[in-house]
């Protein structure tokens, strides 16, 4: 009996070697191959300073001369930032909030060091930054301006060792990790920026206190230091898009040109023939649109056939292109503007989809925009970058002394999604208004608007309405106006057509 249980309870034993169940990803199989891969690394370690300044250098070839790259950063840039995101003061006070709004509005004219560049200027290029650079930042200088940094310029000298190797000795809490030095929570300190050199490189690296640095990067994970290019894990596929493109190209090109064969029944014939007269075997060969040229008995001319236009193409680059939009948010349909050619509740689809990717890019901005409003606004009240004679209200001032006013608080108003059936949506929102879902600062907020501006445009187009019909004689100045103020769907469509 013994021998019988010591036998099962061994054989329970190996069956839970033999027929254990876990993760089928974690072992290998024939179909998936042998991983190879067994440890968790830092980000930094999979993508060094070397890999970092081949893959910007690819993507700065691909962003002049391919044109798919060229229609990922339009979008990038034009959808998330449009004519600007603007602020929208939340300070508790609204002369402050229109003193700030107006200085914001000046300073938004050249608010970059070279002052070539507008505010909306500034925001275009940090949206575009993660693309290729995968990180950079706005660099915070004494005249009250930004320098635009990307992110091949933030380096060390000592970049080309291993990520673990970049402790500071004499710092032992401290380490830089590519540029960026950090503290053993992973916090930014400082940053290490230099100019770039013709031939590569950075020189004249300097420090720069993280106080003076906004820093904007993609972040995959939450340890990561560094930002990694979007389109790195797109440039095969790139290349491979642009390779294919280029040979089906050269292919049609070639189906292109006319090529006939000549058929002789007796090929010594026609040897001896071109031996007596060389302008017999030249006779065919340069045919010109709507010649004919007659043939000599047994002659007889075949036209090779091609097989172009290649019917798979087009499916096969699409099927590439969709690969690369999804990996971005971006619909294929908006990468080639072909929205009209599905169906309209398709293209509606393909609209909400792109637009839920357009929103979270522009609140990955907030963040930037916010550290430069405390910045600006800082310098403002401490009387630097002022126009000359410049001071805020006495009790404006005496507010912020209190801390009855929050001058730092403000909200970010993007530009608006335009719809593809505007009036559908009008009357959705008139729902939602009723229903108490959406509030009118919302409802403007779709149109890239805020709430007091829209208000204020309002009563005054409703004071001149009011004026010209009393010039007039009419009875009713509404009738100027065309809106019916009876119900709220009216409210809404005359809020809508403030443009």
């Amino acid at each position: 009996m013994k021998t019988k249980l010591g036998f099962w309870r061994r054989l329970n034993v190996a069956s839970k070697f033999l027929f254990a169940r876990g993760y089928d990803a974690a072992r290998n199989s024939p179909r998936r191959g042998t991983r190879t891969q067994t440890t968790v690394t830092p980000e930094e370690n999979e993508f060094d300073a070397g890999d970092r300044e081949r893959v910007i250098a690819t993507l700065l070839d691909f962003r002049r001369n391919n044109a798919l790259v060229k229609s990922i950063c339009r979008l990038r840039e034009g959808d998330v930032v449009g004519g600007g995101i603007q602020p929208q003061g939340q300070t508790g006070s609204g002369e402050l909030e229109a003193e700030l709004e107006n200085l914001w509005q000046v300073y938004s004219r050249a608010p970059e060091v070279t002052q070539t560049m507008t505010m909306r200027d500034v925001q275009q290029q940090l949206a575009s930054l993660p693309l290729v650079f995968g990180d950079g930042g706005l660099l915070l200088t004494n005249s009250g301006r930004v320098q635009i940094v990307e992110g091949d310029r933030i380096g060390n000298k000592n970049s080309n060792y291993p990520w673990r190797d970049r402790y500071n000795e004499e710092k032992p809490n401290k380490r830089n990790v590519e540029g960026v030095e950090v503290n053993r929570q992973g916090r930014p300190i400082a940053f290490h920026i230099g100019n770039r050199g013709d031939g590569g490189g950075l020189y004249d690296i300097r420090r720069i206190n993280a106080s003076n640095f906004i820093f904007y990067k993609k972040r995959m994970r939450p340890s990561q230091v560094r930002g990694v290019p979007e389109l790195a894990t797109v440039c095969d596929d790139l290349q491979d898009v642009n390779e294919y493109d280029e040979l089906e190209m050269v292919a049609a090109k070639v189906s292109a040109t006319m090529a006939v064969a000549v058929k002789r029944e007796n090929a010594l014939d026609f040897e001896l023939a071109a031996r007596a007269d060389d302008s017999e075997s030249q006779r065919l060969q340069n045919l010109q649109v709507g010649s004919y040229q007659y043939l000599e008995p047994g002659e007889d001319v075949q036209v090779i056939s091609s097989n172009r236009p290649n019917a798979n193409a087009i499916p096969y680059l699409t099927y590439r292109l969709r690969k690369i939009g999804a990996t971005l948010g971006i619909p294929v349909e908006f990468l080639l503007l072909t929205i009209g050619e599905t169906s309209f509740s398709a293209s509606q689809g393909m609209v909400l989809l792109y637009q839920q990717t357009v929103e979270n890019e522009q609140k990955n901005l907030f963040p930037v925009l916010n550290r430069l409003w405390r910045w600006k606004v800082g310098r403002w009240l401490s009387g630097l970058d002022l126009p000359e004679g410049y001071e805020f209200p006495s009790d404006v001032r005496r507010g912020i002394d209190n801390r009855e006013i929050d001058p730092f608080r403000v909200l970010w108003q993007p530009p608006g999604f335009r719809w593809i059936n505007r009036a559908a949506q009008v009357q959705a929102d008139s729902m939602y208004m009723q229903m108490g879902a959406i509030s009118l600062d919302d409802l403007t907020a779709t149109f890239g608007h805020d709430v007091e501006s829209v208000l204020t445009r309002k009563a005054k187009n409703i004071a001149l309405a009011k004026r010209i019909a009393e010039e007039n004689g009419l009875n009713d100045w509404r009738e100027l106006m065309n809106q019916d103020r009876t119900t709220t769907q009216g409210n809404i469509v005359d809020l809508m057509n403030m443009d």
